[in-house]
């Protein structure tokens, strides 16, 4: 049962990754930050899927950084203005990080920063739970490093005469 599961999610996040870049290529002239997600959510998938062994794993201090890279990762980007653009007397502001899930629409910046934040004007849920997983698999990732990095000096310091 855990097998079938971690396949399911591996292959779905490899094709939403696959898809996200093939999107971006067409639809958003391969913007940086679609770019970006994508990718982590491809090495994410991939890793869900290589069910990465350790001799050594990961320490309690290894897991809080990628839960803190996680969490303030999710945190700073919801307030984050990815796109601003101001045309004469409109502003218009995209929040979120790498994708944007809501847009405001004001007067000022002040006003289309509180219009984006409430979400009166344009919400998209599906990238909100795309910045969600990208966050979790950079978190993932975070993890992962610090131990293959733990495991490194552990190797280093027993190939010592």
């Amino acid at each position: 049962m855990l097998i079938a599961v971690r396949v399911v999610i591996g292959c779905g996040s490899v094709f939403l990754g696959l898809y996200l870049g093939t999107r971006s290529a067409f639809e958003y002239a391969a913007r940086w930050n679609v770019l970006l997600c994508a990718g982590v959510v491809i090495i994410g998938g991939v890793i869900v899927l290589a069910r990465v062994r350790q001799r050594l794993p990961p320490s309690r201090k290894h897991w809080i950084a990628g839960t803190a890279v996680a969490v303030i990762g999710l945190l700073v980007s919801a307030f984050t203005p990815v796109s601003q653009t101001c045309c004469e007397t409109v502003w218009i502001i995209s929040l979120g990080l790498p994708l944007p899930w809501t847009t405001g629409h004001g007067d000022t910046w002040a006003q289309a920063f509180d219009e984006a934040w409430r979400g009166t004007s344009v919400s998209e849920p599906v990238s909100a739970i795309a910045n969600v997983i990208f966050w979790g698999y950079a978190g993932m990732i975070a993890t992962l490093g610090l131990g293959v990095n733990r495991r490194a000096k552990h190797r280093s310091v027993d190939a010592r005469p």
